[in-house]
């Protein structure tokens, strides 16, 4: 498991490679079997939040080309979309698992299930390198 942070309390347990599994990841069998545009989607389950959310790395995802790491679960609030297929408790996390664990290195576990922060942060931290305070 991937230590994401100095102390025991981290938002995200990322599962070692044996731990994964392609089933049993109960919202997303939920998205298959009752929202008809993720039907076919195939996941390999990489890690959950302390709150129970699920998340999967795809390679077919109906909203997405390619591969793509998404956040799943009852109290996620994701970002609104226009596109019907794109559940509201479904937070894209980015396109590669590399990615995905590179921002839980360099920002911590709490920026990677809320990328939508990532952009203020790197507002922050170019101000403090001009000079500016936090």
């Amino acid at each position: 498991m991937l230590d994401t942070s100095d102390s025991d309390h981290t938002l995200v347990r990322v599962f070692d490679k044996s731990e994964r599994s392609n089933t049993d990841a109960s919202f997303w069998e939920w998205l298959r079997e009752d929202v008809p545009a993720w039907k076919n989607v195939k996941y390999e389950w990489i890690a959950s939040s302390q709150f129970g959310d699920q998340i999967v790395l795809t390679h077919n995802s109906p909203i997405h080309d390619g591969p793509a790491v998404y956040m799943l679960g009852p109290d996620v609030a994701g970002p609104a979309s226009d596109n019907p297929d794109w559940p509201e408790n479904l937070i894209y996390l980015g396109p590669s698992v590399d990615e995905w664990l590179a921002r839980i290195e360099q920002f911590g576990d709490e920026f990677s299930i809320t990328p939508g922060s990532l952009a203020e942060l790197s507002q922050l931290l170019t101000m403090k390198k001009r000079g500016g305070s936090l």
